[in-house]
């Protein structure tokens, strides 16, 4: 996660990983309550590291969709 640290996404590039991320979760957990969902972003105190490592994994993928498919929904033109 280290080398991680300095990557820049756009905010565009990261609402349409966080959608992604939050289907991934759901699909793979079955729950839709939020505070499950928010839990699994938190961080260790004193550290980089996430409290869920499968919860960045989830976000991990979610930016590589992204940026290899696109958005989730078509845009409208």
């Amino acid at each position: 996660m280290s080398n991680e640290k300095n990557e820049l996404i756009s905010k565009k590039v990261g609402y349409e990983a966080m959608l992604y991320c939050i289907k991934a979760y759901w699909e793979n957990s079955g729950s839709n309550d939020l505070t499950d969902i928010l839990s699994g972003g938190e961080y260790w105190k004193g550290t980089d590291e996430p409290a869920d490592s499968a919860f960045w994994e989830y976000w991990t993928e979610a930016i590589e969709k992204v940026k290899s498919d696109g958005p989730m929904f078509k845009e409208l033109k």
